[in-house]
């Protein structure tokens, strides 16, 4: 019985993260509900999802509220204009389906074309400003950068939130389904699913870092 309840057993880490998720899901949908705020969300919540993947065992409220004061004003211009940008394009495509005539179909290539840059950039960005120090022209750069050399990655995480709009608007029993898993640990679970491949990217850029967590792991080891 002891074992069981053992912190280190993998069936109590499994439910203690999967509670950890369930809370900071919570916390990014409460700290979103503004809107203007979703971009601090964001990098607060890859914060806490990049600090369970590298075992950092973050404290879950403090931690969140903490990255979130301190990066609102960063992640805020950043997202501000991403989402204006954004929501200007897709009624371009409303535009493009719905009202003028059919044979200028051909307008809608450009315009995904933009939006799959923005969103790329939406990737990368939030999450390194939650984890680095650095200026908001960086920031854009490097998110740039990384979207293009990790293209597949990146389409990848694309295609997962595409996929599940998809399916959400089939019926609407998936949509109350969709809606359902979202509102207890969906934006979390997949943020912590990214963070298992950004922060392999972020290693590869940062190998000092990476070389550090290695030497942290095997100190923990030692002592056990």
């Amino acid at each position: 019985m002891n074992q069981i309840f053992n912190p280190d057993n993998p069936v109590m880490r499994f439910l203690s993260k999967f509670c950890d998720l369930m809370l900071l899901n919570i916390l990014f949908i409460i700290t979103s509900i503004p809107i203007f705020t979703i971009g601090a969300s964001l990098a607060a919540m890859y914060k806490i999802t990049l600090d369970i993947v590298t075992n950092d065992d973050p404290y879950i409220i403090r931690g969140y509220f903490k990255a979130f004061k301190k990066n609102f004003k960063q992640a805020t211009l950043i997202w501000l204009p991403m989402l204006f940008a954004l929501l200007f394009f897709a009624i371009d495509l409303y535009v493009v389906y719905n009202i003028i005539d059919p044979g200028y179909s051909y307008l809608q290539f450009p315009i995904w074309i933009i939006m799959f840059v923005i969103l790329s950039i939406v990737i990368y960005a939030f999450p390194m400003i939650g984890r680095y120090e650095a200026t908001s022209k960086q920031i854009l750069k490097n998110s740039v950068l990384l979207s293009v050399a990790n293209i597949p990655v990146t389409i990848m995480i694309l295609a997962i939130y595409a996929g599940i709009a998809y399916l959400a608007s089939l019926s609407a029993k998936a949509l109350i389904t969709a809606f359902s898993i979202f509102l207890f640990f969906g934006f979390s679970a997949i943020a912590f699913y990214n963070s298992l491949f950004l922060i392999r990217i972020f290693f590869k850029c940062n190998p000092d870092e990476e070389e550090a967590l290695k030497n942290r792991e095997l100190e923990e080891a030692s002592t056990l």
